[in-house]
């Protein structure tokens, strides 16, 4: 970045940065910033370093332009749910903002002036504001009043200007205890050089047309700070009736160009289809497999993110992210009717139709499945059901799984529910049930509770979300605080490493609609006096047909996980039948086990070890045919 010396370019018709006016935020502006200047925080204070997935700032505060003064109008604190739910967070930062006073543009010792003056010209030169760094506890122009309030958890600063419609608003502030290396500095320069661009075009587009400001903190918390957007078109794809939003970006962390296509349609039964994202790194790597990653219960694909990217840029796979049926309203009939789904179309009809679709794209590839809870699930329970299912009526075509899957990635997915958390009272309903030994009285009652099927077909935690926490923006900060208090729910997500920025990612983007047959069916099997898994009619119990299952298993499963206990996936490896089958265990909960980037990194990096394993025993194999023959 170009630093601008007064001495060089005060020549007669260029000025200094000390000359530059700033002018006040007009009311237009000023009043939408209001309703989104909470995202700009949590979104400072969720970015972290992709080595070791640590936080980057402990703090973050929004500086605004207030007509003639500067005044921190919004803060975040860097705080994990296992904290709140000690009672053990750091108040600092609350204190230090109720303290903070408006400080005049024209007072010498307000440091955000230069800074603001500095930005203006950087802009008016086509470039983009430098990142500033300041030491708190030696910096000159620290003002008096804002010097008596910085306490020990706050020692540096790092600053970025924002600036909406060509004016600065203010400035985007992370605090943090630690200097910055070397390295994590050019990769923060990065990542706030994106987060500039960001809330700039996002900001002055839906300033100018009024837009949704619940969208608005949507887009700049969802915003991927590790890439830089090289190139946004509509692509024509075989096979596709619409055009397919294709991006072409430059990943700062894995330091290549990539491509990401949205979304593919692949129409599946009852007019329903199923969506998939595809992502493909600049160098693809000679294994010859296709990784298909498929999200859990009540989430949508994007829950699988962190998992995609790194097996793509990581490791030079080409990876498919896979929506079920209901997810979005690409996957809903277009005639608007809608009936209530099961988990036997996910298992018979939506992940038989995506595997049947890749092979026709890549003939010559194999498969390596990844789910998460529920995702991994549907593809054990296909392959281990095969046999029954191409006998039924209208499914005899269904792909043989053993021919093109190499194998199952299995994250924290059960073979069976049994809550090791009384989530929503389950528990209290299990031990009912446990008077019940009778089979026909069981079955009457799961009917008796199917009747409000009739009348709802389908839960949509994500527009009952978006209905709840648009009333106002604090309703999201009291959304992460009742989830710290309510147990059922921190078992749910694993509150070890999820922040609040993740949190409201849940919330408002990942969270999605979900049939009450499914819902149903997952409370059956909690309720069962026998460990399964049953089809809706009762009639295929998944678990069982487990001893079927010949693909390759990888079992990943959290030691703290109350959702899906290590005890209901340690079986799989009592399979015998299964020759590659093995087990990893991790200090995580449910959720957390896919939003940890270490994690993350460290499944996918044995999953592709893993995969070559595979492909060396199926070299292998084929030799020594040849040989026999």
């Amino acid at each position: 970045m170009t630093k601008f010396n007064n001495r060089n370019i005060r020549n007669g018709h260029m000025v200094g940065y000390e000359d530059i006016h700033i002018f006040p935020v007009t009311n237009e502006v000023y009043s939408y910033l209001e309703k989104v200047w909470s995202a700009l925080v949590n979104k400072m204070v969720g970015l972290t370093f992709h080595q070791n997935g640590s936080n980057v700032f402990d703090h973050a505060v929004f500086e605004v332009v207030q007509g003639e003064n500067t005044r921190i109008v919004a803060s975040a604190t860097h705080f994990k749910m296992k904290e709140l739910v000690g009672n053990r967070t750091n108040k600092d930062i609350q204190e230090f903002i109720s303290k903070t006073r408006p400080i005049p543009l024209s007072d010498r010792r307000n440091a955000a002036k230069g800074i603001l003056q500095r930005a203006i010209l950087a802009y008016s030169h086509m470039q983009k504001p430098e990142v500033e760094v300041i030491n708190l506890r030696t910096h000159k122009d620290i003002h008096p009043a804002l010097q008596n309030l910085i306490t020990e958890t706050m020692r540096y600063a790092v600053g970025i200007p924002i600036i909406v419609k060509e004016n600065p608003v203010g400035i985007l502030w992370g605090i943090r205890r630690k200097m910055l290396t070397e390295d994590q500095m050019r990769d923060l320069n990065l990542q706030l050089h994106t987060l500039f661009d960001v809330v700039e075009y996002v900001l002055g587009l839906e300033v100018d047309r009024k837009g949704d400001e619940y969208y608005a903190r949507k887009n700049i918390e969802k915003a991927d700070t590790e890439s830089t957007i090289h190139h946004l078109l509509y692509t024509r794809q075989d096979g596709q009736k619409q055009p397919v939003t294709s991006i072409v970006a430059h990943s700062h962390t894995y330091n290549m160009m990539y491509r990401l296509d949205a979304s593919f349609i692949v129409p599946t039964t009852h007019g329903y289809s199923v969506s998939l994202k595809h992502f493909v790194p600049e160098q693809l790597n000679d294994t010859k497999t296709i990784v298909l990653t498929i999200p859990g219960f009540f989430c949508r694909r994007s829950v699988m993110d962190r998992p995609s990217k790194e097996m793509a840029l990581g490791h030079g796979y080409r990876v498919f992210s896979m929506d079920m049926r209901g997810r979005s309203r690409y996957t809903m009939p277009k005639d608007g009717s809608k009936y209530s789904w099961t988990m036997d179309d996910y298992i018979q009809d939506d992940f038989p139709a995506v595997i049947e679709w890749i092979v026709k794209l890549y003939p010559d590839h194999k498969i390596l499945v990844m789910g998460h809870s529920m995702g991994a699930m549907i593809p054990r329970f296909y392959a281990a059901a095969y046999d029954r299912i191409k006998k039924m009526k209208g499914k005899e075509n269904r792909i043989d799984p053993e021919k093109y899957i190499l194998g199952i990635v299995s994250i924290t997915s059960p073979n069976y529910v049994d809550l090791a958390s009384n989530m929503f009272g389950l528990g209290v309903l299990k031990d009912s049930a446990k008077l019940i030994p009778n089979r026909y009285i069981y079955d009457m009652l799961f009917n008796l509770v199917s009747f409000p099927v009739r009348t709802l077909s389908s839960i949509d935690l994500n527009s009952f979300f978006k209905f709840i926490l648009n009333i106002h923006s604090s309703m999201r900060n009291f959304s992460f605080q009742m989830n710290t208090q309510l147990v059922n729910l921190n078992d749910f997500v694993g509150y070890k490493q999820i922040t609040p920025p993740e949190w409201y990612f849940l919330l408002e983007d990942v969270f999605c609609e979900e049939s009450i047959k499914v819902i149903l069916q997952f409370v059956r099997s909690q309720l069962s006096n026998e460990p399964g898994f049953f089809s809706y009619d009762g009639a295929i119990n998944y678990t069982s047909e487990m001893h079927q299952l010949n693909l390759p298993v990888y079992s990943i499963a959290g030691t703290v996980d109350k959702i899906a206990p290590p005890t209901t996936i340690e079986d799989v490896m009592e399979l015998a039948q299964i020759k590659n089958k093995k087990i990893e265990y991790y200090d995580q909960g449910h959720l957390g086990i896919i939003f940890h980037q270490p994690t993350v990194n460290d499944i996918c990096k044995k999953a592709h070890n893993w995969v070559l394993e595979l492909n060396e025993e199926k070299n292998k194999s084929v030799k020594q045919k040849l040989v026999n023959v």
